[in-house]
């Protein structure tokens, strides 16, 4: 293995150590509580080799959120097809968020915060793209839904199901943190039923 090999394998160690640091830390004690000082302990790591990496706790929490979104996007990217209808890609969404919330109740305590608008960021990091954000990376699955309505011709207005759909996507992870998986389960089963009834009368 050369120098630079060795290097690169290092400062990956050292990135993956401050994550999976700043993923507790944020989960345990919450946006506000925590200190870089706290992640660089976590990390066993200096306090200047986590700045090395980032600036600020924003940075991180931003990183978090962002990679955890990614992934749960190109998953409902591949879940979607072309040619499903509207309910049909709601139902794929959201059985996976169900999915992928109560596997990484990690993520969930960190994401919710941010979504439901408790957690205002400083600094030159103002604002964490999410799921059904309608930046990317999550900007396809706000236009997958909308090019379903348009297709359908569907009396629904895109941006009001697109705010409905992220307070939905937060009681569905409130419920999960409760342990309640059948009543989130019960929420979106009643969301679909009422999507699935705007869809017969518009036939």
């Amino acid at each position: 293995m050369s120098v630079k090999d060795r290097r690169e394998r290092e400062e990956k160690a050292r990135l993956d150590a401050i994550l999976a640091a700043a993923e507790a830390i944020f989960a345990r004690s919450g946006y506000y509580q925590t200190r870089m000082e706290d992640i660089a302990r976590e990390a066993e790591l200096a306090k200047g080799t986590l700045y090395y990496y980032f600036k600020s706790k924003d940075e991180i929490y931003i990183h978090l959120l962002e990679r955890e979104a990614r992934a749960l996007h190109e998953e409902i990217r591949r879940r979607m097809t072309e040619d499903s209808s509207l309910l049909e890609a709601l139902r794929q969404a959201f059985d996976l968020y169900v999915e992928y919330f109560e596997a990484n109740p990690a993520y969930l305590k960190m994401f919710l915060p941010y979504m439901s608008g408790a957690v205002h960021l400083t600094g030159s990091v103002t604002k964490a793209r999410t799921a059904l954000d309608g930046e990317a990376p999550g900007g396809f699955i706000s236009d997958a839904f909308k090019k379903r309505i348009r297709r359908e011709k569907l009396p629904v207005n895109p941006d009001d199901m697109m705010k409905f759909l992220k307070t939905l996507q937060i009681g569905i992870g409130l419920k999960l943190l409760d342990g309640r998986k059948d009543e989130a389960q019960a929420a979106v089963r009643f969301f679909l039923d009422l999507i699935r009834r705007v869809m017969e009368d518009k036939k």
